[in-house]
């Protein structure tokens, strides 16, 4: 499937500027797409990155597997600025990835170049793929999406390609700084639809349980589940017995069935998150950094904040930096979670202070903007 051009020559623009053109490459959109999987993470922000983009008038070449087009296309309904060039269904890999450079290639040769390679995160597999695309002439500047740390390879690649990474936190982009790249880096992500989390409209009755919850891919271990769990048992039975803490989610929720108080979830779709948060009262977030930076960002500590609930958090530096201005409380230990967790059951007053906090600090920084994001590192010059 494909639809739209990807440049408009300035002679046909009738005295306009042409509109920008970007080639989108990520590797999740080269591997086949399972009929049943769900859509999470990095993946929903992508495909929501793309329908702003192409919403601006921005004409988008998206690279992926025959597996994806349909899904794509749901999110882009009817846009002439789009454009599904498809991979092999027998490619994979590393090898998906130098099919998607030959494709682009391809396609800058008949139609010019693009203006932008815009890469939606770190990937060491596309590396091939990107020294294929040196030098530059296929398209005018690179930018950058990171999610995640780099690699020394992943840098070496593109070393040389001038334009603009976007790191998702500070730390993350300590990992581009100094390190003698072409392209300049900036620290700009936040929430999409971020106008979807927001408090409750009127306050729990005062018998009702206070609830915690754990928001995550908690199968990863590094996500803190068992802290949670072990502070929750911690706490003294006459709070543990006016206290839930909700588990969202597992693959396999039943290990945890047992536990008075504690409810496990599986996947929930994204929908239906924000009503999931808006019946809560404290969010934990006791995710730990393990050889490698596990927590880049946390999109769900920020959704959590959007929401007006308090954070009881680790003291990893992508969550400790969400906090600088209140809103939450530091634990490290699960008695230190606990003793937070206790705090939060025994004073209304408190929750709704650190709540109103980390609402305002997430709504001055961590509220994403398309339309800014196309602005400052799609359609300037670095």
């Amino acid at each position: 499937m494909e639809s739209g051009k990807h440049s408009q020559k300035p002679s046909e623009s009738q005295g306009r500027p042409p509109r920008l053109s970007v080639a989108f490459l990520e590797k999740v959109f080269l591997d086949k797409r399972g009929r049943a999987a769900a859509l999470r993470g990095v993946e929903l922000f992508n495909l929501k990155l793309v329908r702003d983009l192409c919403s601006l008038g921005v004409r988008v070449c998206i690279f992926a597997d025959p597996s994806w087009a349909e899904t794509i296309a749901g999110f882009v309904p009817d846009s002439g600025n789009l454009r599904i060039a498809q991979i092999s269904h027998r490619s994979s890999g590393v090898v998906s990835g130098i099919s998607a450079a030959l494709s682009l290639r391809r396609i800058a040769r008949r139609g010019g170049p693009f203006d932008v390679l815009l890469l939606g995160n770190v990937a060491n597999r596309l590396v091939p793929a990107l020294w294929l695309l040196r030098p530059c002439r296929y398209f005018t500047r690179m930018a950058l999406v990171a999610h995640r740390e780099t690699s020394a390879r992943f840098l070496h690649a593109i070393r040389r390609m001038p334009g603009r990474v976007v790191a998702v936190s500070e730390p993350v982009a300590a990992g581009f700084r100094g390190k003698g790249i072409a392209a300049d880096i900036a620290v700009d992500y936040g929430v999409m639809d971020a106008d979807r989390f927001h408090p409750r409209g009127e306050g729990r009755s005062p018998g009702a349980p206070v609830r915690f919850c754990v928001v995550g891919a908690l199968d990863n271990a590094w996500k803190g589940a068992d802290t949670a769990l072990a502070a929750f048992q911690l706490l003294p039975p006459d709070i543990r017995g006016r206290c839930e803490l909700h588990l969202l989610a597992f693959r396999d929720p039943r290990p945890f069935m047992d536990i008075p108080g504690v409810t496990a979830y599986t996947w929930r779709d994204a929908s239906q998150i924000p009503d999931f948060l808006r019946g809560m009262d404290a969010m934990l977030v006791p995710s730990r950094d393990e050889a490698v930076l596990r927590e880049t960002f946390s999109q769900t500590a920020v959704q959590g904040m959007l929401t007006g609930l308090p954070i009881v958090h680790s003291p990893v530096a992508v969550l400790a930096e969400k906090f600088d201005s209140g809103g939450g409380l530091c634990a490290r230990t699960p008695e230190e979670f606990a003793a937070a967790m206790r705090a939060l059951a025994s004073d209304p007053a408190l929750r709704e202070r650190l709540g109103a906090e980390a609402r305002a600090t997430a709504l001055s920084r961590y509220v994403w903007d398309t339309e800014r994001f196309l602005n400052r590192h799609l359609a300037q010059q670095p």
